[in-house]
């Protein structure tokens, strides 16, 4: 059995757009990885992003395929799934050629595509749910998040349409990345570790809530598994009143 081509870019939408456009005719037939420290020099190729090639890619897709499609490419490019770039590879080469039709088959490449799709909806939508804030200094308000899919941008336009005129940071645990809002606007920048302390105001508040919790609170009418029922357990750390 022979060794599959791989074909290395530099972790960039535009740079696996590069990929698509230069080794249109391999799809299917090699693997596209991010580059690393640890590159395989045997049966590799690392591809440098071109703007130009990349935009003509974007173009043919909305052109053929049409916008919608595009959009849940770029989140399936944002998920956590390890073969997401031959997925978006496979799957744009099948619909240029096929039509959209291939979107619905029960190929693999299309299969993964929609469920890879529906999960990043699903975590998105339940963050812009659970995501809960704190003020810390300088009046800011800050919500640290672990999803399993890079949801940020999205979690970060539905809160600046929702607090246009707050200042606050929402704080990606996993990718190391944070949004710094101000008064509808953000920027996406790289944070090693969140040293924040919550205000005096904050620390009240946190108390007299857990203090409120517990006094209303029923120990023989728990129901642990209703509360997994309306909130997953994994989004229970986020909640004063469960730390």
């Amino acid at each position: 059995m022979g060794f599959k081509m791989i074909y290395y870019y530099d972790g960039s939408f535009d740079g696996l757009f590069t990929v698509i456009f230069k080794k249109y005719q391999e799809i299917g037939k090699c693997e596209i990885k991010t580059k690393t420290d640890q590159v395989n020099f045997l049966e590799s190729e690392t591809i440098k992003t071109d703007l130009v090639k990349a935009e003509r890619v974007i173009t043919g897709i909305k052109e053929n395929i049409g916008d919608e499609f595009f959009e849940n490419a770029f989140k399936v490019f944002k998920s956590n799934h390890t073969k997401k770039e031959e997925v978006l590879a496979i799957t744009i080469k099948s619909c240029l050629i096929y039509g959209n039709v291939y979107l619905s088959s029960p190929k693999k490449a299309a299969v993964t595509f929609r469920s890879l799709v529906k999960n990043f909806n699903h975590e998105t939508h339940a963050y812009k749910g659970f995501t809960r804030f704190r003020e810390i200094q300088d009046n800011y308000l800050l919500a640290e998040i672990t999803p399993e899919n890079d949801v940020l941008v999205y979690i970060t336009q539905h809160f600046l349409k929702r607090m246009p005129a707050e200042k606050f940071i929402i704080f990606d645990k996993n990718r190391q990345k944070a949004s710094l809002c101000e008064f509808g606007k953000y920027e996406e920048v790289e944070i090693l570790e969140m040293n924040a302390e919550d205000s005096d105001k904050e620390a009240i508040f946190k108390d007299a809530w857990r203090g409120f919790y517990e006094a209303i609170g029923i120990d023989e009418r728990k129901n642990e598994k209703l509360m997994q029922a309306n909130m997953p357990k994994k989004y229970w750390k986020y909640l004063p009143e469960k730390n």
